[in-house]
């Protein structure tokens, strides 16, 4: 995540709780960038009540999911690991029974636990629930504003219900946000989502670059030109948001390449100091961490470098923890994406951004060259070379 409130304003909120203390890093995020422990996106059910079409899990499928006795056995091992936060999502997670007994249970062992939800089934009684199981984020999917967002998920009403969902969650006093998947489609809408969560006191507005995987295709990305222009107003939005008072903060995601480019503007605008603070922030984080400090369990329980690469497995929990799997890996493709500047060629290659960066690796790989150039990086060649 490339945090750009923060690194703009030096305030955050969501943020703040993990990343960040004071004016600097947190030492629990340095100590975490240090040591290949991954955040863990665990895909607990593909049962979904929506029908989205860039959806990058082909949610809907009935699949055999792990027992509630062994996704507590699975919690018990990142407990001992030290696994930094749990992301329960799906399919729609809520629809699995005993989700909120099993977000208790990771808090209970000192994990903390996140919702990534479509957000059509919170209630105020369901919010209440996700509070008292200890969830300390919900993160709710809306991409574009009513007409765009019920195209994407396939269900009219889902707009509202969502919001509905965001909003009882926000007022059970869990910290609450969106995650908005950038397309061809919704490109238009950003601007409207954005002042309806800085207006509804929503104090994250996350926007994930599109990943070619399920149902999504490269058929439905922006352009580069596009990109790079959505990124320059999101930059101006972030300090419009903060000078009006607005708690709302803008964070990237699935595109290390944001991190640099504002690392390039700052130094452009001669903010020099904060040109810097971005620079040491990406020097701890190194750009994409799949196979590294990002790890995907999906519901069957085989694991993936993340949570849009299920072509690819790397073992499977009910056979071998993931803490052998990820600790002391045989695994090539996790070795290798962890010493990845030695591989890359291309444009990645040849940046001198690339230990920061390095591309998006499953990006590259859908494109046709794994240590490839990432299609979508909007750097020019003088920035970067």
């Amino acid at each position: 995540m490339i945090a750009f409130t923060k690194m703009l304003t030096g305030k955050a909120t969501v943020s703040k709780h993990l990343t960040y203390k004071g004016d600097g890093l947190s030492r629990e995020f340095r100590e975490i960038s240090q040591k290949p422990i991954p955040v863990v996106v665990w895909n607990s059910t593909l049962r979904c009540n929506l029908k989205c079409v860039h959806c990058y899990a082909n949610a809907g499928r009935s699949v055999k999911e792990l027992s509630t006795d062994e996704a507590k056995e699975m919690i018990n091992d990142f407990a001992e690991i030290g696994v930094p936060v749990l992301l329960l999502s799906g399919g729609e997670p809520l629809l699995r029974e005993d989700i909120f007994e099993l977000a208790e249970y990771a808090v209970e062992r000192g994990i903390p636990c996140s919702l990534s939800t479509n957000g059509t089934l919170i209630t105020e009684e369901v919010a209440e629930r996700l509070k008292n199981a200890g969830f300390s984020y919900v993160g709710v999917s809306i991409d574009g504003m009513e007409k765009t967002n019920d195209m994407f998920r396939g269900v009219r009403g889902a707009f509202e219900k969502a919001l509905n969902g965001l909003i009882n969650a926000r007022d059970a006093g869990i910290m609450t946000g969106i995650r908005f998947t950038v397309t061809k489609y919704n490109l238009k809408d950003v601007p409207a989502v954005i002042d309806l969560l800085a207006e509804k006191d929503i104090q994250r507005f996350c926007l994930y670059h599109l990943v070619p995987s399920g149902r999504a295709g490269f058929d439905q990305d922006i352009s580069n030109d596009e990109r790079r222009t959505l990124i320059d107003w999101l930059i101006s939005k972030a300090l419009e948001l903060y000078d009006s008072g607005y708690v709302t903060e803008i964070l990237t995601v699935d595109n290390p390449a944001d991190g640099v480019y504002l690392h390039l503007k700052l130094k452009e605008c001669g903010e020099e100091d904060k040109a810097e603070k971005v620079l040491e922030f990406l020097r701890f984080r190194g750009g994409d961490n799949s196979g590294n400090r990002i790890a995907c369990v999906d519901a069957e329980g085989y694991v993936h470098p993340n949570q849009f690469w299920w072509d690819y497995t790397c073992g499977n929990v009910k056979e071998t923890p993931l803490s052998k799997i990820w600790l002391n890996p045989r695994d090539e493709l996790l070795i290798k994406l962890r010493n990845k500047t030695k591989y890359l060629r291309g444009r990645c290659g040849k940046c001198k951004f690339k230990e920061w960066c390095g591309g998006f690796r499953l990006r590259a790989l859908r494109a046709g060259d794994l240590w490839g150039s990432d299609p979508s990086c909007y750097l020019r060649d003088d920035e970067i070379c």
